[in-house]
């Protein structure tokens, strides 16, 4: 097999990149999935008159491009909005200050993706995949960084199927940036501690475009360098920051931190606000340490999901030889993760179309996989059996993640459901849409059961509704326990004060 390899490693890189690309090219088509018809509308109008304004032109190729009946009905409604000059013709369009219309999500991601479109649909191609073309170059940005941080073209390459067992396959044809944003982010933290901080700083930069916390990005990367110096060289803290903390690395901060404005410039002058979609979108009632949780843990859509080995191998940091000297770069890497992951908490649409691990932890979660490369790069030697061993868990992790959508309950949560109910109880969205099957089925007056009213082994329903009080326990009845707001109850409702009709 070697003599059929080329001799360089750098050519072994390339050959590895363009056998992959040419392989997802060949096999896979875009996925219409998330927040597609936002994406595909701005490349749309990117490509055809160089501006991200949705016009009614632009509607039309759209209507061409994506014939199905499910978006003929949005590209219908689109259009009638449009026309009757409504302020906000479909969710995810906003009419601006200039009367033009706008999707609510910037456009960094959808202009790296014009040109390719244009060419393209010029070719008499299948003009989508031009988003794949623009995950695959972020993919061979992560590739090369990984080489250059390993010095090893195989460990290189294992890094790259670790990533894309990792999350990346659930993502990598998604006509949005949730896999664009983790490659870039990764790639980030690596050339960080290659000292490329302008390259990290400009990956970093225009993910933060699309995913607005990851302009922490502009702190966090030279704390965690500071960090990663101290021990992997062995310095004293101070001696790190002198190394570490230089003209550039305050130049390359402010680059990122600058281009990660460049949205909120764009909401201003078009909207009025910093932020159209935390207008439309968010909540900062909803960030709470439950939410928290469950963007790391929850069984469905939680990090858990995507990256187990990585979470694994991030505990198993704290059993290693020299664990206290590499203890701040864990801490500074995993701070990281969790204030990204903050911000995502207030999304009023917490339980939305996923593909197993939910989109935000997908780069929110980049962190965690960053320790764990960083860590198995400190092993001088990788036994086969750990490789394999790791492969093959995230290969299941996949497996698993794709075994389910986001209207059901994975096969880990219904397994706590049924046997271990009363330790499982995820936040309300979750458990209401997954219960009945039903996307936006949250109400006050809801009622969720699983896996049936007939025979429930878990009950959610607002307490303080008269409405699904009655339903429970009939017209003079009440449930004995809970109060307040959304309270579980675990098997049958016991009922007080009447009985249920």
């Amino acid at each position: 097999m070697q003599r059929f390899l080329p001799a360089r490693p750098a050519a072994r890189i390339a050959l590895f990149i363009a056998l992959l690309s040419l392989a997802t090219l060949l096999l896979s088509r875009p996925s219409k999935n998330g927040d597609f018809q936002e994406y595909a509308l701005m490349t749309i109008a990117l490509a055809s008159h160089g501006t991200p304004d949705i016009r009614l032109s632009d509607i039309d190729t759209a209507a061409r491009l994506s014939p199905e009946p499910g978006f003929a009905t949005i590209h219908d409604r689109l259009r009638a909005g449009m026309q009757a000059g409504a302020s906000d013709p479909f969710p995810g369009f906003v009419r601006g200050k200039d009367d033009g219309y706008h999707a609510i999500h910037f456009f960094a991601y959808p202009a790296l993706a014009a040109i390719p479109f244009k060419l393209i649909d010029a070719m008499g191609g299948k003009p989508f995949k031009a988003f794949q073309l623009v995950n695959l170059a972020a993919l061979a940005v992560l590739t090369i960084a990984l080489y250059r941080f390993t010095g090893s073209p195989r460990r290189a390459v294992f890094g790259t199927v670790l990533f894309l067992l990792s999350g990346g396959a659930l993502y990598a044809n998604w006509c949005s940036p949730e896999f664009f944003s983790a490659c870039a982010l990764l790639s980030a933290l690596l050339l960080v501690l290659l000292g490329r901080p302008y390259a990290a700083a400009l990956l970093a930069g225009v993910a933060a475009m699309q995913n607005p916390p990851l302009i922490l990005f502009s702190v966090f990367a030279p704390l965690i360098r500071i960090a990663y110096v101290h021990a992997h060289e062995g310095l004293v803290f101070g001696a790190a920051w002198r190394r570490v903390v230089t003209r550039h690395t305050v130049l390359a901060s402010m680059l990122q931190a600058a281009l990660a404005c460049l949205p909120v410039l764009f909401s201003l002058a078009k909207f009025g606000v910093p932020s159209i979609i935390a207008v439309l979108s968010t909540d900062s009632t909803l960030v709470t340490p439950g939410r928290l949780l469950s963007f790391f843990f929850d069984l469905n859509q939680g990090t858990i999901v995507g990256l187990p080995v990585a979470m694994l191998l991030v505990l198993a940091q704290l059993a290693a030889r020299e664990r206290l000297r590499w203890l701040p770069h864990l801490a500074a890497a995993l701070l990281f993760s969790v204030m990204m992951a903050l911000p995502s908490l207030s999304t009023v649409n917490w339980n939305s179309g996923a593909d197993g691990m939910m989109r935000y932890a997908m780069w929110g979660g980049m962190p965690l996989l960053y320790l764990a490369m960083v860590y198995l790069q400190r092993l001088q030697r990788w036994p086969l059996a750990l490789v394999a061993a790791i492969l093959l868990a995230q290969a299941g992790a996949m497996k698993f993640a794709r075994s389910y959508d986001y209207l059901e309950f994975s096969p880990a949560a219904r397994f706590m459901l049924a046997r271990f109910p009363a330790l499982y109880a995820p936040e309300p969205e979750i458990f209401i849409e997954r219960s009945l099957h039903r996307d936006g089925a949250v109400h006050a007056d809801v009622v969720a059961a699983y896996p049936s009213r007939q025979a429930p082994v878990k009950i959610l329903f607002n307490a303080g509704s008269e409405a699904a009080q009655t339903e429970l326990c009939g017209v003079r009845g009440r449930v004995a326990t809970g109060a307040g707001t959304w309270t579980y109850v675990d098997g049958p409702p016991l009922c007080t004060q009447g009985a249920h009709d």
